[in-house]
């Protein structure tokens, strides 16, 4: 049979993992901590702090903005107006991507994990109210309960993240690079100190990565080359035998941001575009 020391050994380090510094890690410590005071209520407390633990990590990879914003959602009759678990989980998932994209074009079955979470939110509900059944129960059955819990909850996040990945990974293939060299080749501008002029003769992308999903956009992680001529002096210059051309390639990195249209769009715009021209100055 599993301690109180057992349980928080083996699940404390996962939740912590998901939970952010400050109010979430204290509120991990204190799930725990309900179940090592005696009293009748400390498999509720326990189950309650639980539940409201997953719901303020939903929020915050999920926030009700960001939501209501991708082209999936519509209001829940059954809510009162609140956005759901399982559409916090779906936007953890896969963001502003269509069910479309998402089923036909990338693969990936969402609703099965969905599905899951309900069942899974739905047994810590059911351990949150005070009953016959949940009340002043002995330290064994407590912890028993307990670890059952804390394994739905863990459960729960580990197919959120797994399902994510599978997205993510996914939508890597599916990117296209030459949205990317395009986005690039307007973006360049770290080689203006290395010559008088310089001609950008390509630009190769080796490999890209998605970073985020979000409710219209995609945040890319692009990593590749580009080769360019350099020019010293003026083209007078160079013909007179005073000036000199040369070629050379620099590895870059950007993140770059694509819409979320028919169904990665036609549109990126480049941040944190970085060219690593050391070796020009060795």
């Amino acid at each position: 049979m599993a301690t109180v020391a057992h349980l928080r050994t083996k699940y404390q380090p996962q939740l912590e993992l998901i939970a952010q510094e400050g109010f979430e890690r204290k509120l991990v410590h204190a799930c725990f901590l309900n179940l090592e005071v005696p009293g009748p209520l400390r498999f509720n407390n326990f189950a309650y702090a639980l539940r409201e633990l997953l719901r303020h990590v939903f929020h915050r990879l999920a926030p009700d903005t960001s939501v209501k914003e991708c082209s999936w959602y519509k209001p829940d009759p059954k809510a009162n107006g609140r956005i759901t678990r399982t559409q916090r989980a779906k936007y953890m998932i896969q963001g502003g991507l269509s069910d479309f994209f998402v089923q036909r074009q990338l693969g990936v079955d969402v609703p099965p994990v969905l599905s899951q979470l309900s069942g899974a939110i739905e047994l810590l509900n059911s351990f949150t109210h005070i009953g016959p059944k949940t009340f002043d129960l002995p330290a064994r059955k407590a912890e028993a309960l307990a670890e059952e819990c804390l394994e739905a909850g863990k459960s729960l996040l580990e197919n959120v993240a797994e399902c994510r990945t599978t997205v993510l990974a996914s939508l890597s293939e599916a990117i296209d690079d030459h949205l990317l060299t395009e986005a690039i080749s307007e973006t360049i501008n770290e080689l203006d100190e290395l010559a008088t002029h310089h001609l950008i003769e390509g630009i190769y992308v080796d490999s890209s990565e998605v970073l985020d999903i979000g409710p219209d956009l995609l945040t890319v992680r692009a990593e590749g080359s580009v080769e360019v001529e350099l020019q010293y002096g003026s083209t007078s210059d160079v013909r007179n035998g005073i000036g000199d051309v040369r070629s050379d390639s620099f590895p870059f990195s950007a993140e770059v941001h694509v819409k979320l249209q028919r169904p990665l769009g036609r549109h990126a715009k480049v941040e944190n575009f970085k060219v690593d021209t050391s070796s020009w100055y060795e």
